[in-house]
């Protein structure tokens, strides 16, 4: 091979090739955060569903609450009934 075959990149040449390189390196990393963009909104919706299950929690516990009272007092009913109490 002469020496006219080989071409050596030029200075100019390797600072664009590294300028492109690093530009699809952004490129790529935006492209991921517009990917990730979803991920949050997917976190607001599940806190959001969290805040309304710990509400319908909160709500089944007071019945469960009014429900073991009847209970305690209608057991207490059917004992003094039958003499038990």
């Amino acid at each position: 091979m002469t020496k006219s075959n080989l071409h050596k990149p030029s200075k100019v040449e390797r600072a664009r090739t590294r300028l492109d390189s690093a530009v699809a390196r952004l490129e790529a990393a935006l492209a991921g955060r517009a990917v990730s963009a979803p991920e949050e909104t997917l976190d607001a919706a599940l806190a959001g569903e969290l805040e309304v299950l710990r509400g319908e929690n909160a709500r089944l516990r007071s019945v469960n609450d009014t429900v073991s009272g009847r209970l305690d007092g209608a057991i207490g009913r059917l004992k003094a009934v039958i003499g038990d109490a």
